[in-house]
């Protein structure tokens, strides 16, 4: 096993699209503090809004995650499970006496590993940009609070929020996998794959305005059903300190809706891989 994940990770690192997205990473993060400066400036100190050297690696994240590193998992994915078995490159490994499960788990960890790797890669570089582009403040302000914090709270809460931005690409790339293994063309999965991200980004919008119309009065946690609502928002109320947002108990069910997507797309895309009439 530890010699078909090691083939399938250099097999990722073949891949254009992975270079491209690690060469750019410093790119990114330029640009995103340029968007910063400019927006500080018509941000008041003391808001959320306003970035600070200690608070821009969160910022960046909030910015480039729901469309940056999605795109990122779909494209990646595509390629690793869609284009090798139109390709026919699946069946050359399974004539090694590997199984279909074993092939599944070994496209999947090294998938997860790079994007654990980009992950650190983005939370370094912001680091360094933010003591860089941004002034430093011993006190932050964060969404969801109800005071302020420390830098040293800080470092933890960014550690949090990075692991909870990766929890949700994790659940996104599950979706993806799935949709993947179903497709019969490269074409057809990242179509499929950016429907999906645009029904995730339009159903809050549409929850909330069916909710307003009709005067059902449908809890609001609901929303969060969708993937990049909870990558928008719902990340910083899982993490907040404020006593009326834990009354909610909104960690338990967001991390519950992760953890049923993951769950449920992983189990599904897994059956249909396996299936010998169809990639064998």
């Amino acid at each position: 096993m530890r010699a078909l994940f090691h083939s399938e990770w250099e097999r990722l690192w073949k891949r254009k699209i992975a270079w491209l997205f690690l060469i750019a990473i410093p790119l990114i993060i330029v640009l995103t503090a340029k968007y910063y400066i400019g927006h500080n400036a018509s941000v008041p100190l003391g808001s959320p809004e306003h970035t600070t050297a200690q608070n821009f690696p969160v910022m960046a994240m909030i910015e480039q995650l729901i469309v940056v590193f999605n795109v990122v998992a779909l494209v990646l994915l595509t390629v690793s499970f869609t284009e090798e078995y139109r390709s026919g490159q699946l069946r050359l490994v399974m004539l090694r006496a590997y199984g279909g499960s074993q092939i599944f788990w070994a496209k999947w960890l090294a998938f997860a590993s790079m994007m654990a790797l980009f992950f650190i890669v983005y939370l370094v570089s912001a680091a360094i940009a933010g003591y860089v582009f941004f002034e430093s403040s011993p006190q932050q302000t964060l969404f969801y609070y109800d005071h302020t914090v420390s830098s040293k709270y800080m470092i933890g809460y960014t550690l949090s929020y990075y692991g909870m931005a990766y929890a949700s690409i994790v659940g996104t790339a599950a979706v993806f996998i799935a949709i993947g293994v179903v497709s019969r063309s490269s074409t057809a999965a990242i179509g499929f794959g950016m429907g999906f991200l645009l029904c995730s980004l339009g159903y809050p919008l549409i929850y909330d305005m069916f909710n307003r119309v009709t005067g059902f009065g449908w809890p609001a946690m609901l929303k969060y059903v969708s993937l990049t609502e909870i990558q928008f928002s719902g990340i910083a109320i899982m993490l907040s300190d404020s006593a009326a947002v834990r009354g909610w108990h909104a960690g338990l069910w967001m991390v519950l809706i992760l953890a049923g997507y993951i769950a449920v797309f992983t189990a599904a895309a897994r059956l249909i891989f396996t299936k010998s009439d169809r990639f064998i």
